[in-house]
């Protein structure tokens, strides 16, 4: 089947975007090769930055393999498309909430309080108008790609399996294309790259916020490895359409959406939850941001998205009771 103008379009994007996100990784990198050579950068810094570089990399190179998949209309880049338009809705959703709640107080010392207040406010704007984008896009990519008419170009176009990508994620034995739902697979790969960030998040020594409290030392590393562990099997059963992986993830996010409010409602919390970011500015060396945060804002910014996705679990069930060698609906 011909490739239709809107999957051309967005291969176009994806393509454009890699190419952006590879100048910028040129241009972070050279920025920490210039502040190491000056010796003024903490550890934890050269650390944060080196990973955000990697995996802006890792990213970029996932996107130019999808974008010019997409233009020979190969299957499991469609899916990746979908898996990254959830991602961009789970970045840019809560960045909206954020610019538009969080205070940003002028900082002291400055000459023009006034022109501050003003450049601040169109940071703001701009920031959220980003934000706003890209979760246009995330929510128009989920929609579009998931549509039958595009479905039915990819479905044309396929490759093996065993050439192509989708190989890597786990399938139906003998099926020629991914059968679980699609919701499923933005969940689990998002639980997965969690999963593989937690390990960086235990390096670097940062305290944990556990139902309410605040943990370091080995306490911190002890509920860091018990999250990555529960992510991994999580994102394992989930790619499997395991029952037991469904049930590990409702509980999860039961549990994780028990634990947001309780560590909001508890008496002392704001003090606790300052305490922490002051360990972390200790911990890392940074100088104390301006920005107080509060804590509800972590509240409003991270519990629907763990609601969406218990959702998807909760009302994908079927998918789950399907023999492994039969099909079953993407959505």
């Amino acid at each position: 089947m011909k490739r239709s103008v809107g999957v051309t379009i967005s291969a176009v994007i994806v393509l454009v975007g890699c190419g952006v996100t590879f100048v910028s990784c040129a241009f972070m990198a050279l920025g920490l090769a210039e502040m190491a050579s000056r010796g003024a950068t903490p550890q934890f810094s050269k650390a944060a930055g080196v990973f955000l570089v990697l995996f802006m990399l890792a990213l970029a190179i996932w996107g130019i393999a999808t974008g010019i998949n997409l233009l020979h209309l190969r299957e499991w880049a469609r899916i990746s498309v979908l898996v990254f338009s959830g991602l961009l809705l789970v970045i840019s959703l809560p960045g909206i909430v954020m610019m538009l709640l969080v205070p940003f107080p002028t900082p002291p010392g400055v000459a023009d309080p006034v022109l501050m207040q003003r450049v601040m406010a169109a940071t703001r704007v701009g920031m959220i108008v980003v934000y706003g984008l890209l979760a246009a896009l995330g929510g128009w990519w989920l929609y579009f790609f998931n549509s039958r008419a595009v479905k039915d170009q990819f479905g044309n176009a396929r490759t093996p399996e065993a050439a192509s990508p989708a190989a890597w994620a786990p399938a139906a034995v003998g099926s020629p294309s991914p059968k679980r739902p699609i919701s499923i697979t933005i969940i689990a790969y998002i639980s997965l790259i969690g999963a593989c960030v937690l390990p960086v998040v235990q390096v670097m020594h940062v305290p944990m916020m556990f139902l309410g409290f605040v943990f370091t030392g080995w306490k911190a590393s002890l509920i860091i490895m018990g999250f990555m562990t529960v992510q991994l099997l999580m994102a394992y059963g989930l790619l499997q359409l395991e029952p037991w992986g469904r049930s590990l993830a409702i509980y999860y996010f039961n549990f994780a959406i028990f634990n947001s409010i309780i560590s909001v409602i508890l008496p002392g919390a704001q003090s606790r939850f300052d305490e922490a970011a002051a360990l972390i500015q200790g911990t890392t060396g940074l100088p104390a941001s301006p920005v107080k945060f509060p804590i509800w804002s972590g509240l409003i910014l991270g519990l629907p998205i763990i609601a969406i996705q218990l959702w998807f679990v909760v009302t994908r069930k079927q998918a789950f009771e399907r023999p492994h060698g039969s099909s079953a609906a993407q959505s």
